[in-house]
């Protein structure tokens, strides 16, 4: 961390966070670094708040983080609770709603910026995410503050890459909707209004830079994940398959032990939205190749596919929706973990699946957590007869370092104030 006297001299930040994105690294990173001045977020929801207690307080719980729990942090609550009950009322849905509640939090956080700003620090920075920024930067660039931009995913790129999909799997009913135009109009004015833009993969920024981005504005950082039982998780799982470094471990790995001592074949696991965009149709077509190999395939999250798409299939388990804090039990439930994603930021899911001791397969469309034949396998394309074959691989590869790459909350606090 920084000396009081060296952050007297560094920018204070104000970060304004609409979500729960990434465990709120960005302000505990640089509350870490004595530099975060205020946190402003749509809701804040500590373990004593009423809040918790309404219906549906399960996901209201989670949005809160102890790192934070002596920060300066604003929360939105009661008008974001009021504006999503009117939605539900109203019926709302969709891009709408999206492009609503991105104003509606804007429109407050101003509100409150400007009661606030007579007491701030200069010189001051303002971080707010990707497509809930454009008036906070507004107002910010007014007063001669520094912006910065989270970019969240890569931008129209993906749009097209995803039509293209939809195209290729027309039989799977997905139930994808284009951004509207002026959803991308707004973007784009973030893009000016920002000095700088975070994107935290090598392959955000290439397609950032397709839709030509200034590739001087843009900076890549990576995210950090960290799991406090992770470490005892995986070891109670080594244990249980009879393994220290990893669970696969002999010549073959057609069958692993289970808990009784009986033969079962590799569980590999999906989690997050089954979409076309994260490579759903390409998996499915890959399962079909493996229908006489010991795996099975466990698909956990909200489906935007037709289900039906792998009912002719008894080597795929969908299991729905998974709450935050049973996470951890799926993954604990796996052997293996899969993203032949077409398109994204990060995948925070990849980090997850390595601090819990999976190893990973995933394409390059995404960040950079897996290095090959160590703690997973990158896919050299997203081709269904190269996954199923990544997956065979997976069925007979002992692997020695199955772990995140190490990027602490202290290397991003670091690498903002940079």
């Amino acid at each position: 961390m920084v000396s009081n006297e060296c952050s007297r001299r560094i920018s204070r930040w104000i970060v304004c966070q609409n979500g729960a994105r990434e465990h709120y690294a960005i302000p505990r990173a640089l509350a870490r670094h004595q530099v975060l001045d205020r946190m402003f977020t749509d809701f804040w929801v500590p373990p004593w708040s009423w809040l918790s207690c309404l219906p549906g307080g399960r996901r209201l719980r989670d949005r809160w983080h102890v790192d934070l729990a002596k920060a300066p942090v604003s929360s939105l609550g009661s008008r974001m609770l009021s504006f999503e009950l009117r939605q539900r009322l109203a019926g709302r849905h969709g891009w709408p709603q999206v492009m609503e509640r991105n104003r509606v939090f804007q429109e407050v956080t101003v509100g409150m910026l400007k009661r606030l700003e007579k007491n701030l620090q200069a010189p001051t920075t303002v971080f707010s995410y990707s497509y809930s920024a454009r008036d906070v930067f507004r107002f910010a660039k007014e007063r001669g503050w520094q912006t910065v931009l989270g970019q969240i995913d890569p931008g129209p790129e993906e749009e097209r890459i995803v039509a293209e999909e939809s195209d290729r799997y027309p039989q799977m009913g997905s139930k994808w909707n284009p951004a509207p135009d002026v959803y991308w109009d707004i973007w784009r004015e973030e893009l000016g209004l920002a000095d700088r833009i975070i994107v935290n993969s090598e392959w955000s920024r290439q397609c950032l830079l397709k839709d030509g981005v200034p590739g001087e504005k843009l900076e890549v950082v990576p995210l950090v994940y960290g799991v406090t039982d992770a470490g005892d998780q995986r070891e109670s799982r080594s244990q249980k398959a009879g393994a220290s470094t990893a669970r696969y471990s002999g010549a073959t790995m057609g069958h692993l032990p289970n808990d009784a001592g009986r033969s079962r074949v590799l569980r590999v696991l999906f989690l997050g939205q089954i979409i076309l965009r994260k490579g759903v149709g390409r998996l499915l077509e890959a399962m079909r190749m493996l229908k006489d190999e010991p795996v099975e395939l466990i698909l956990a999250g909200p489906s935007m596919i037709d289900p039906s798409a792998w009912e002719d299939l008894p080597n795929v388990r969908w299991i729905g929706p998974v709450p935050r804090g049973e996470v951890g039990k799926v993954y604990g439930d796996a052997d293996c973990f899969i993203l032949p994603t077409l398109s994204d930021g990060y995948a925070l899911t990849q980090l997850e699946a390595l601090s819990w001791g999976l190893p990973v397969i995933a394409s390059k469309h995404c960040g950079s957590a897996v290095t090959h034949h160590r703690n997973g396998w990158i896919l050299d394309d997203i081709e269904p007869a190269t996954i199923s074959a990544a997956i065979r691989v997976a069925l007979r590869q002992a692997l020695p370092d199955i772990r995140p790459p190490e990027f602490s909350i202290d290397d991003l606090g670091a690498a903002l104030i940079r």
